[in-house]
């Protein structure tokens, strides 16, 4: 008899304390008074709930799926429940959930029909990434409803600006802003913000040195064009120096870690080469706000000045037609299997636009020697008609360790001589303060700055 009071006590035990953590979870969900507008449609659009946290509670599911969600996913997992799956930091870091409905059904059910940003009064704005996730769906009583994760989003503002646009994915009209309070607003007082250093600004990898020139952050052409200041791009320009000596062999890459001192993290990927004697990065995916220093993890890469035993060489590689295709081709770099998958033309109907037409390489290389970026690159490319195409890499897709490069060649080139090397990205660290500059091509007259 004793013996079962202990185990019915222990158990009641167990339930109180993971009721009370559920419960404490739970009650850590921000809650705010639910807000909506009347669209010139006559969509009734409702902002019914804001949360903070490394996921987040669908504000649709039952009640007990709610309760349910708050326990450990391989908790519900083991036990059978059917919980939904939800939006979720990729790191450490909480992040902000914000959950629409609308009244109407949307043209295409079951996919996101509102662009959503969410922003502060000094125009630091951010959308959302699709790494932490969306969600759409319906229920009986509700035509249409999304959720999205924002990763990065202003946490020095008291209170957010949330708006919304009529295109997921394009520029699109803002219908309507909302205004919340901040569930993650971070005082100066309780995070300090990094200590940034003035620029320009010098560091060294090896024999490799690059001084951040600039930082800037400015609207791109489109958001010049409607004066919107959600439409920002973050532009970067170093100088590199190698053994001493001024090189464009390198090119700043990416950025394979953005952070400020609030919890703010991301990455810096898009247009890169050189102009006017600089290394230059841009990316409008999604700027941090401006109002503290940024910590950089910058990858430098290297794009000619290969040492001879660092090179692949490859003459003759076809082109594929409609009759024969490459055998794959395999060689080991650095210790790594490197394979050529295969050489088409990127279009095959398509007769070529001024002399030349797309083709595209498919590689794909093995697991890297050691825990450094490695890069497999084109360092030389040349035409079966002695077109130099290296230049002409216009593509380039990367998903794990397979690629994708594209150049334009001749019209009637049959193959390419290539040369590929595979070395290791430089990485170097830089805190600094970015700065807005003002739009380079002048608004038209009466546009507005901040619909």
């Amino acid at each position: 008899m004793f013996r079962r009071f202990r185990w019915a006590f222990a158990l009641l035990t167990v339930i109180a304390i993971v009721g009370l953590a559920v419960w404490i979870y739970q009650a850590s969900v921000p809650r705010f008074p639910i807000q909506e507008v009347v669209l010139t449609n006559g969509t009734t659009l409702r902002l019914v709930s804001v949360q903070l946290g490394l996921r987040d509670t669908g504000p649709f599911l039952p009640s007990w799926k709610q309760w349910a969600s708050g326990f450990p996913e391989s908790w519900t997992r083991r036990v059978g429940l059917n919980i939904p799956p939800r939006i979720q930091s990729k790191g450490s870091h909480p992040l902000l959930t914000v959950w629409l409905t609308a009244s109407k059904a949307p043209p295409t059910p079951g996919q996101p029909a509102y662009g959503v940003f969410v922003g502060d009064d000094d125009n630091n704005f951010a959308g959302p990434v699709h790494e932490a996730g969306s969600i759409v769906g319906w229920t009986p009583e509700i035509p249409h409803y999304e959720g999205h994760g924002f990763p990065i989003f202003p946490r020095r503002s008291p209170e957010l600006r949330i708006r919304i646009y009529d295109n997921p994915i394009g520029w699109g009209r803002l219908l309507h802003e909302f205004r919340i309070p901040n569930p993650a607003f971070v005082s100066t007082k309780a995070v300090p913000p990094f200590a940034a250093q003035p620029l320009p600004q010098t560091r060294t990898s090896g024999d490799l040195e690059a001084t951040l020139e600039s930082l800037e952050v400015g609207p791109t052409p489109v958001g010049m064009k409607l004066g919107d200041p959600v439409w920002q791009q973050t532009h970067l320009e170093f100088t590199l120096r190698q053994g001493g000596h001024p090189t464009t062999h390198w090119v700043a890459h990416r950025i394979h870690q953005l952070s400020d001192a609030t919890g703010n993290e991301g990455e810096g990927t898009g247009p890169h080469g050189w102009a006017n004697g600089r290394a230059f990065l841009s990316f409008e995916r999604w700027s941090l706000p401006l109002s503290e220093p940024w910590r950089m993890q910058v990858d430098f890469r290297q794009r000619h000045g290969f040492a001879t035993n660092e090179l692949w060489e490859f003459r003759n590689v076809p082109i594929a037609t409609a009759t024969t295709a490459l055998i794959p081709i395999t060689n080991r770099m650095s210790g790594t299997v490197v394979w050529i998958n295969s050489l088409e033309h990127s279009r095959p109907d398509e007769l070529g636009h001024m002399g030349l037409r797309g083709v595209n390489l498919s590689a794909a290389t093995g697991s890297p020697p050691d825990e450094r970026r490695w890069r497999l690159t084109i360092a030389k490319a040349i035409d079966s008609t002695g077109l130099d195409v290296t230049s002409s890499q216009g593509v380039e897709y990367e998903d794990n360790n397979a690629l994708l490069f594209t150049f334009n060649v001749s019209t009637n080139a049959t193959s390419l001589d290539l040369w590929l090397a595979y070395v290791p990205a430089r990485t170097m660290e830089f805190t600094a303060q970015p700065i807005r500059y003002t739009p380079r091509v002048k608004l038209p007259a009466g546009s507005p700055t901040s619909p």
